[in-house]
């Protein structure tokens, strides 16, 4: 640790030796008063181009921060008055402007235009920013694609997680709605209306406890009056040799999407619609060793979707102090898959061939979801006191039919029926306060009420008999209360964020009218963030917080259902939460992330797949097992060559410690791993830009399973046209076809080898325009109350 903390201040010392200088002024209006809130620019005196913005306080006075030496022009604007402009040579420590006075005019002031270029990673106090929107590597794909491109994200046979928390929680704006299953319906996302993603490694209290971190999917903003709106199109098919991927046809999809904002006085509509059509495939190999029998199996599962999403709304600005806003949205989704199995039974230690069998799962899924938002916002007074309430209401619809058909050697067959049906309904109601002592001194406390309702109801037929053993109708109902307070203080160079999180759940749950589930506890949830500038260009970050993992609605559900004819999983009601303890200290250079050390550790693991044998049979179930303890270490940094290449690269070097008992013996596994990412963009022209972006991480330990290494390599291209209101990219994705799982469980009596790939090898194509008054300030952009519940609800 003492080497680490040396190298820490050598870079520091290094890097605050850089030149920049503070620059200084002050604005009035003609009668002498200062000039508040007047938008000041610092452009670049060549072409416009933005370096920093700020407005002035309420003495008229305006600071820039960490400004290299050269000569700038300066921009003040401020409405109903004319503009005034200066040019600005910086050549000392600290530059003092003379005073700005802006004159009275009726002429409207002209549009200033300038162009800015975020950095694609952003390092803020309590979170990651990643700047998607421009990236021509995002165009086209879907959110779910998107993510894999975030740096500190595995992903895994369609989950994510994030080093060292598990799975994170979906938002999206800052708030859960039907875009929340992490497996599916991101899938079927378009990417053309995000415009940004964030990634809080540690919630602080006012989020919902439940998670390991929070990834909040940004969407476009159009940002008095008048109407906008945008459209895209993205097409795109797989490339691959069909022979080696085991696959019979091409695959291939379709999203085109419109979006709409207009505004009038008061009130303001919204409104967005996409529409994807796409098939995709998986395909897999398993071995498995079984009292002395090796049972090979390959299954090739071509799959087909349909997805209608859609979200409209409107607010309603009463007065100044009052806002009144509805949010209606949803999703219908069809979808089939139609699974082939083919089993090779063989003797384990000689290899001769005993017998073979195939399985046919035929499934066909509907997925439907309507969720309303009612919100009012209260506005005490212009300092920032205001008062947020949310009503969510969600109904999901669930219900699949498979097919099961067991062919053997001999040729008989017998036919399995699987027919779920599971409606999940919940309501939340939340209250959020904020209230600002001042500038450096801010309270927020809020309170929130859940309730859920969950009807988990499976029928399995054999040969055309229901059979009652296997059919179950789980019933969950619970409850969750909260309270959270949260204080924020800056003074001089240092910032503080505490806060404190309390939770009551109380669940129940019956199978047939037998009750198999009855809770009620309390938990508290601490969290701290201290940050300190060291200099005008370095800063740390310490971050502590305390977060749950409670076990998904299906995981809880006791029904077994089948995969094919020798894998099957099965819920467990007894599952307990799990929470864990994270740390994190940082070091950001100009906001972006640079260096980091992060500590977590798990109690009551929910193991999602822990493996089991059944004689020749075998199954996964949700089991709270082990501690987990994990250390990450990560260090970014940017690759910059002239003024027309820019990126960024970044490494994190992984532990992970695994101690379980189970199946009467104890697992205790831990292991090493690095990732490594990076993104280069090249610029040869204004409307033009190519992109290289990709990752590679060694093998990695993620509960039973060792994963061996895994890897992608992305290129894109992207022309803007029209004023840049139209853009059109190209794109290729796992151009090397890399990104396959191969993967093993060891443990015991269990040894299991398995292969996995996926159409990850694509080519897409995508259009956008933008079009209507570009100007317009958009649907207001606010967090609901329905943060946790709906993660929770797996449509997959």
């Amino acid at each position: 640790m003492k080497s680490i903390l040396t190298l820490i201040t050598g870079i520091s010392l290094s890097l605050a030796s850089y030149s920049q200088s503070l620059v200084r002024g002050s604005v009035k209006d003609e009668k002498q008063q200062p000039a508040e809130f007047a938008t000041v620019l610092l452009l670049t005196t060549a072409d416009s181009t933005l370096i920093k913005s700020v407005l002035t306080d309420a003495r008229g006075s305006f600071v820039f921060n960490n400004i290299s030496n050269g000569v700038y022009k300066m921009t003040v604007t401020m409405v109903g008055y004319q503009k005034a402009s200066r040019n600005v040579t910086v050549n000392a420590a600290e530059i003092i402007v003379p005073e700005i006075r802006l004159s009275s005019g009726n002429a409207v002031l002209k549009e200033v235009n300038v162009t800015a270029k975020r950095p694609f990673l952003e390092q803020r106090p309590d979170k990651l920013v990643v700047n998607v929107d421009g990236s021509a590597t995002a165009a086209g794909s879907t959110a779910l694609e998107i993510l894999q491109k975030v740096p500190g994200l595995i992903m895994s046979n369609d989950n994510i997680t994030i080093v060292g928390k598990g799975t994170p929680v979906i938002l999206i704006d800052g708030r859960t709605s039907q875009y929340t299953d992490i497996s599916q319906v991101l899938k079927d996302m378009s990417a053309v209306n995000i415009d940004r993603i964030e990634v809080i490694g540690n919630p602080g209290a006012k989020y919902d406890a439940a998670g390991g971190s929070v990834i909040n999917i940004i969407l476009k903003r159009n940002a008095s009056l008048g109407t906008n709106g945008s459209i895209g199109l993205a097409t795109g098919m797989g490339i691959y040799d069909r022979s080696a991927s085991k696959t019979d046809r091409n695959f291939y999809r379709v999203n085109p999407s419109i979006s709409l904002n207009h505004r009038k006085g008061k009130h303001n509509t919204f409104g967005s619609y996409s529409y994807l059509d796409r098939n995709q495939y998986d395909f897999s190999e398993f071995s498995r060793v079984i009292s002395g029998q090796r049972y090979f199996q390959e299954n090739y599962s071509p799959g087909y979707a349909s997805s209608h999403n859609f979200r409209a709304g409107a607010d309603f600005y009463a007065d100044n102090k009052n806002t009144f806003g509805v949010v209606l949205r949803g999703f219908i989704r069809d979808g089939d898959r139609k699974a082939n199995n083919v089993t090779v039974q063989s003797d384990a230690a000689t290899g001769n061939f005993l017998s073979t069998f195939q399985t046919a799962n035929n499934t066909d899924s509907k997925r439907s979801n309507f969720s309303g938002n009612l919100n009012w916002k209260h506005s005490f007074d212009t300092t920032g006191t205001d008062l947020n309430v949310d009503f969510d209401y969600s109904d999901f619809r669930i219900r699949n039919n498979s097919e099961i058909i067991n062919r053997l050697a001999d040729g008989s067959q017998y036919i399995n029926n699987q027919r779920v049906d599971n409606p999940v309904r919940f309501g939340v109601l939340k209250a959020d306060f904020e209230h600002p002592f001042s500038k450096e001194t801010k309270l927020a406390a809020g309170l929130k009420t859940s309730i859920a309702s969950i009807d988990n109801y499976l029928i399995f037929m054999q040969n055309g008999m229901v059979d009652n053993e296997r059919t179950t109708d789980f019933i969950y109902k619970e409850n969750i209360n909260a309270a959270y307070a949260t204080f924020d203080h800056k003074v001089n160079k240092w910032s503080l964020q505490a806060g404190l999180r309390t939770e009551q759940t109380v669940a129940k749950g019956s199978n047939r009218s037998e009750q198999v589930l009855d809770r009620d506890y309390w938990q508290l949830f601490p969290s701290a963030f201290i940050s300190r500038e060291l200099n005008s260009k370095l800063s740390t970050v310490l971050q502590y917080s305390r977060r749950v993992n409670r076990p998904s609605f299906q995981q809880q559900n006791p029904f077994i259902e089948y995969i094919d004819s020798l894998t099957y999983t099965k819920g467990n009601p007894m599952l307990k939460p799990e929470t864990a303890d994270q740390y994190k200290l940082s070091l950001t250079y100009q906001n972006q992330p640079f260096f980091a050390i992060s500590y977590n550790r798990t109690n009551d693991v929910i193991f999602g797949n822990a493996p089991r044998q059944d004689g020749n049979l075998t199954y996964t179930t949700a089991e709270n097992l082990a501690s987990y303890q994990n250390f990450t270490a990560e260090l970014n940094f940017p690759l910059n060559f002239g003024k027309k290449i820019s990126g960024y690269g970044g490494n994190q070097f992984i532990y992970n410690h695994y101690k379980a008992n189970y199946l009467g013996g104890i697992y205790d596994r831990d292991k090493w791993n690095w990732l490594a990412y990076w993104q280069l963009t090249y610029k040869p022209a204004p409307v033009w830009s190519m992109e290289v972006s990709g990752y590679y991480m060694t093998n990695f330990l993620n509960e039973f399973i060792s994963i061996n290494e895994l890897g992608s390599l992305n290129f894109a291209i992207q022309r803007s046209l029209w004023g840049k209101k139209g853009r059109i990219s190209l794109n290729a994705n796992d151009i090397l076809f890399t990104d396959r799982t191969k993967a093993d469980i060891i443990y015991q009596d269990i040894n299991v080898n398995m292969r996995q790939w996926y159409e990850s090898r694509n080519i897409r194509l995508t259009f956008s325009y933008s079009f209507g008054n570009q100007q317009l300030k958009a649907a207001r952009s606010r967090k609901t109350a329905s943060e946790d519940e709906a993660n929770r609800v797996k449509t997959n």
